[in-house]
């Protein structure tokens, strides 16, 4: 399968993680950098106060990364190929350039998705509805401001795509029927301003890592403390070892510094670096 090369507003942000520069958060905010944060390949550069920003890990996991993902050996020469003069019409007038330009805004359209496998009651603005979408499909919530799930429901946010794709393999994991399913886009903070506004509890469903635990404890927890909860299912300890000692290796030394401030991720904190591995739900599929 042929791999799908970056656009230019892509193309220009990875070049300058190349030559050590510095992206802020929503230059961040795209699936492509999304999946490296994940991977640890950007990491949290330096903080101050909301505001954060990313740096490649190091110049040679970038390298491996761009080749192995990306299928791009030079990134330099790439970059000056795609941007030569002959081509500058031609980029333009491309739709795709366009898009790129729309993404990369922080919220290129507010909201965020929800299924669910039970029926589940809902309401936006005084409309009731029920959230019962076929398997495949997903509802968007544009109007999140007004929309509201019944208080005995319980909100799961998936972190990763491709498990929220594949949330019905995970349902042992979750001992009540009423859940709602919520997957936002990258970096979107819809997400947290609902659950600020609503009373449901939440639970994080994400990978077992240093980069999901500082994005719960950032973006959510920060906003209604513990009535969030971050998923640690009973054999968290056999599954971490089965996890990636290189995703470990290229996040423990930059977010080892970062605080704890929910104290019950304490536990998990201490596995991950017992056994120097970082585990993914979609681990198990490849």
């Amino acid at each position: 399968m042929k791999k799908q090369k970056p656009t230019q507003g892509a193309l220009k942000r990875l070049l300058a993680l190349y030559n050590g520069e510095e992206l802020t958060l929503s230059e961040t905010q795209t699936r492509l950098f999304d999946k490296m944060k994940r991977e640890g390949v950007i990491v949290p550069a330096s903080q101050h106060g909301s505001r954060t920003t990313f740096k490649a890990v190091g110049l040679e996991r970038l390298k491996q990364y761009l080749s192995e993902e990306l299928s791009i050996q030079d990134l330099q020469s790439f970059h000056d190929y795609i941007f030569s003069e002959s081509d500058k019409q031609h980029t333009l007038e491309n739709p795709e350039t366009q898009a790129e330009q729309r993404n990369v805004k922080p919220s290129p359209m507010d909201g965020f998705l929800v299924t669910s496998v039970e029926p589940i009651k809902a309401q936006v603005g005084g409309r009731h509805f029920t959230i019962e979408p076929p398997q495949g499909t997903y509802l968007y919530i544009y109007e999140y401001k007004m929309f509201s799930v019944p208080r005995d429901v319980l909100v799961v946010g998936v972190e990763n795509a491709e498990v929220f794709h594949r949330i019905r393999s995970f349902l042992n994991l979750f001992p009540q029927k009423k859940i709602l399913f919520v997957h936002r886009h990258p970096g979107g903070g819809e997400l947290a301003r609902w659950l600020k506004t609503v009373g449901n509890q939440y639970i994080h469903f994400a990978d077992f890592d240093f980069t999901s635990i500082y994005t719960f404890q950032h973006d959510i927890y920060s906003r209604i403390g513990e009535r969030a909860s971050f998923l640690v299912p009973r054999n968290v300890e056999e599954l971490i070892g089965r996890g990636s000692r290189m995703r470990y290796n290229a996040q423990q030394a930059l977010y080892h510094n970062v605080p704890i401030t929910d104290l019950r991720l304490k536990r998990l904190v201490e596995l991950i670096d017992a056994q120097h591995r970082c585990y993914s739900p979609m681990d198990d599929f490849k």
